[in-house]
Parts: C-alpha cells; structure tokens; sequence
C-alpha cells in the first residue's frame, strides 16, 4: 500500500477544511435536481447534502481525493467527506484495514493523531470497516483538534475510503449530512461483460429466429411450387 493513506488525511484537510478556496481548478460535478452525484469511473453513486459541493480534484494534486464533498464555508473553518478509490488487487479488507490502522498509528508522533474507537460495520449491506480519529492539526500558528471518521468498503475490487473531517466541536452537528451520504451510496458494478452477453445472447437468438422465419418461407414457397406442378 503506498503512503496515500496517511498523505490524505493532512493534506486534505489543509486544503479543503482550512483553505476552502484551494481546489477553485478542480473540476465541478454535476447533480440532478434531488443532489444526486454519479461516477461510473469509479463505481458509486450518492445523494450530496443540501448546499455542499461536490468536486473532482485532478489527479495532479499529490494526495488529493478522487471525490470532495465540501460544506459551505463558515467561521473559519469548512467540513468535508471525501472519498478515496484504489485498486484491491486482491487484498483482503481486513488487510486493507490492519494496513491503513498501522500507518496512522506509525505516523501518531509526527501528526499528533489518536485513534479514538474502530468497529466493524456496514453500507447498504456491504461489510465495511470504520475507524474514528483525532487529530491536532497546526497551520499558519493555529491549533486545531479535528475529528474525522472514516468507513472503508470493498466493492467492485475496489476500496472505498469515505471521510468525515470537521472540527471536533462542530462533528457532531454535520454527523446527520455524513450518514446521509452512507445511507445513499450505491456500488455500481462497472464491469460491463454481462452487457455483452445479452447481447451475445439478443443477436444469436435473433438469427435463430430470422432464420426459422427463412426456413418458413422457404416451406412455403417449395409448397406453393409443388402445388402449381400439381
């Protein structure tokens, strides 16, 4: 697993909770009228709060999230949930977990993180993994204790790592628009070979078809010819 994990959390809650205007090049996605946010690329789809943003960030932002789902900018400070896609390769997600829990706990001196609880979950029915943290985050002179919350899920061979960050004085009262995320996500399965097979199956059974209605004709016709001979 590469250092994506703990890079993530700082350097996205620098970017996106304390400097909300830092993804302004990032692009913007599209939402249906009900908040809805689709991403086939990645397999998932989810209703987004009323009044957050969602964002794309490029993939030239080292650590970026592949999905930033930002609340609108108050008192200094802007809660999160982020989404990060990677590849299982056939890892387990209890290896996955252990893996990630173990780089967050390596990294506790250098940033000040306590992992405060981890349980076993899920999402809509898919086994998931939960870890939540806090962490004294210092930019620019300024303490501040941020708590997130993170699910992880395996689906599609895919992990998904879903990220709550706000301040730990505010995380209780956004908690409501975190679960409503969870409660609406969807795994789309990208593989689209069963696609083909119906279609597979659609044109051979349509030949068949077209070719009994052929061999009909043809009856026919031979029956009509015998007749005329007759």
């Amino acid at each position: 697993m590469n250092s994506r994990i703990t890079i993530s959390i700082s350097f996205f809650l620098l970017l996106v909770t304390l400097v909300p205007n830092s993804f302004a090049s990032t692009q913007n996605s599209t939402l249906d009228s009900q908040g809805n946010y689709a991403n086939p690329s990645l397999g998932v789809t989810f209703q987004a709060p009323a009044g957050w943003t969602v964002q794309e960030p490029k993939n030239s932002q080292p650590g970026a999230p592949d999905i930033a789902v930002i609340a609108p900018y108050s008192n200094g400070f802007t809660a999160s949930i982020s989404f990060s896609v990677e590849k299982a390769n056939g890892t387990s997600l209890d290896n996955y977990f252990e893996n990630k829990k173990s780089q967050l706990v390596s990294s506790d001196k250098l940033n000040d993180i306590t992992l405060l609880s981890e349980q076993d979950d899920t999402i809509n029915g898919i086994a998931a993994k939960t870890l939540l943290l806090e962490e004294n985050f210092t930019s620019q002179g300024n303490s501040n204790a941020i708590k997130f919350k993170q699910y992880i899920v395996l689906a599609n061979e895919k992990f998904y790592t879903i990220t709550y960050a706000n301040l730990a004085s505010n995380f209780d009262s956004d908690l409501p628009n975190y679960e409503q995320v969870l409660n609406s996500i969807k795994f789309e399965n990208t593989d689209m070979s069963f696609l083909f097979d119906y279609v597979s199956i659609g044109i051979v059974g349509g030949a068949l078809v077209v070719g009994a209605a052929i061999a009909i004709r043809r009856r026919k016709s031979h029956s009509q010819k015998d007749r005329s001979v007759a």
